[in-house]
């Protein structure tokens, strides 16, 4: 087993519903059958029996939050990590002194109100008969195990990310739920696994809907943005990783955690002794998703287009970007915070610097910047922690261009290490399969066995300035809108 793909099957990515402002949500037995629906066919294209499938592992967004009942049936909607309908509780805790002095020690990360604590707060608020029909209180791919296993369980890289689980001692934490006013729901959270230990088997059931074969063993798996890192070979420490997807995830390994009020997260690494520290915003790749979904694809239906075909558009997309070169004073700057930011918690998405004669390209063309300088922004926070090298293992959404890759190089003046694989997070998590499979002794030699190899992309020198301009601008921009005094004009 050396991480070779053997088939890979996907879908279109289930709808997300906006019951209120600021809230999203997925239908949750949507996306059960999406992930039916995968297996299926993932079984199918790749011509292995199941009874030669030797373990199952799931890994899934963090944060958000899945309600069930005691049989795994939804009680609520799929609540997204990208959720602000909790914001006002989350400002007032973190201004709560007893913040810094009691809880972030025990949790190693700032708060937001896309995480557990917050949405379970709102919902006994604002829901309390939700929560009377509720007993298991889940992440994304703690749901799909309980569908696959009926057992509900939270790996531990996924719960040392929410703001639930006191770190250092690896358990839940009365003092941190009396903080959030919820003690109460302490029994209503799963059982917390390692990634690579049995989480339960698959279920008659389950195997009937899939197409597994009942028994199979199920791991605890891995938090995407780990499970990300680990299949890009993010095992040394100090070495920085930059994860392209709904987030904006930059982060790297370090041998003791690290907790400051102005750092986004350290969770706990599935490595031996290791801890992944992390900065990020919901401002990467699904800032970019979002532009086509409300502007570009809306667009082109009113003209007749056909927008389903998404490779294509998005070539075509990449093709206006990259036709030709732009003077920086063409091209307008866009804040990609349409779901919000931890660095910038009361600033939103704007476009600043737009002209009449602002053309779709130069527009894109801000989008595809603005998404890197945010990732950008979050790499100098890390910077503060520990000395990065000029390089970077790259991976995600952002990838798959190889045009806009290399200006995440120029602008950053790194040199990228992008990830051979196309799904990085499912390699990643199936490194903890192939640990309960038995096939290694520990996920550091999974990672090392089976990771793809890189192609190297090299900044061009003669960009940075241009970058190092666009990049101030930016800055610019977001301390305007957020009352300082940044000249973005």
């Amino acid at each position: 087993m050396d991480g070779t793909l053997v088939a890979m099957k996907g879908g279109p990515a289930v709808q997300m519903i906006s019951p209120g402002p600021g809230q999203t949500e997925r239908d949750m037995e949507s996306l059960w059958r999406a992930n039916v629906e995968a297996i299926r066919s993932v079984i199918a294209e790749s011509g292995v029996s199941p009874d030669d499938i030797a373990a199952v592992s799931a890994t899934g967004h963090g944060n958000g939050l899945y309600l069930v009942d005691a049989e795994g049936d939804p009680t609520f909607g799929a609540v997204i990590s990208t959720d602000e309908r909790a914001e006002a509780r989350v400002s007032q805790w973190v201004s709560d002194p007893g913040f810094e002095s009691e809880i972030l020690p025990r949790t190693a990360q700032s708060l937001w109100p896309g995480q557990p604590p917050a949405l379970l707060a709102w919902i006994k608020s604002e829901r309390p008969e939700v929560l009377e029909r509720t007993r298991w209180a889940l992440l994304a791919s703690g749901f799909v195990r309980m569908r696959l296993t009926g057992e509900a369980t939270v790996n531990l890289s996924d719960v040392s990310g929410t703001s639930l689980f006191n770190v250092g001692e690896r358990r839940y934490d009365r003092t941190i739920l009396d903080f959030f006013g919820i003690p109460e729901l302490a029994e209503k959270l799963p059982r917390v696994v390692g990634a690579t230990e049995l989480a339960g088997r698959v279920t008659r059931r389950a195997a009937e809907e899939t197409g597994l074969r009942e028994g199979t063993p199920v791991a605890g798996g891995v938090f995407d943005i780990a499970a990300s890192a680990l299949a890009s070979g993010l095992v040394t420490k100090n070495r920085l990783a930059v994860v392209t997807g709904t987030w904006s995830i930059n982060e790297f390994v370090s041998d003791e955690p690290v907790i400051d009020k102005d750092l986004f997260m350290t969770s706990i690494y599935p490595t031996e002794h290791a801890w992944l520290v992390t900065e990020g915003s919901p401002t990467s790749a699904g800032a970019f998703e979002w532009f086509i979904n409300a502007v570009l694809a809306p667009a082109a239906r009113l003209g007749g287009g056909n927008v389903d075909d998404r490779g294509r558009l998005y070539d075509a997309v990449d093709e206006l970007v990259f036709s030709q070169e732009v003077e920086n004073g063409d091209v307008p700057v866009y804040l990609p915070f349409v779901f919000g930011t931890s660095k910038h918690p009361m600033t939103r998405g704007a476009w600043t610097r737009l002209v009449s004669d602002s053309g779709l390209g130069a527009i894109i063309r801000s989008v595809y910047e603005g998404v890197v300088f945010s990732h950008m922004e979050h790499i100098a926070q890390l910077e503060k922690y520990a000395v990065l090298p000029q390089e970077a293992i790259f991976t995600g959404g952002i990838a798959n261009s190889a045009r806009w890759t290399q200006l995440f190089a120029d602008a950053s003046q790194r040199q990228l290490h992008v990830t051979q694989v196309k799904e990085a997070g499912a390699l990643g998590t199936a490194m903890a399969g192939a640990v309960l499979a038995g096939e290694y002794g520990s996920i550091d030699e999974a990672a090392a066995a089976m990771h793809p190899g890189y192609r190297v992309v090299d900044p061009d020198p003669t960009k940075a300035t241009r970058y190092a301009e666009r990049f101030g601008a930016w800055k610019a921009a977001v301390s305007r809108l957020e009352g300082g005094h940044g000249d973005d004009r």
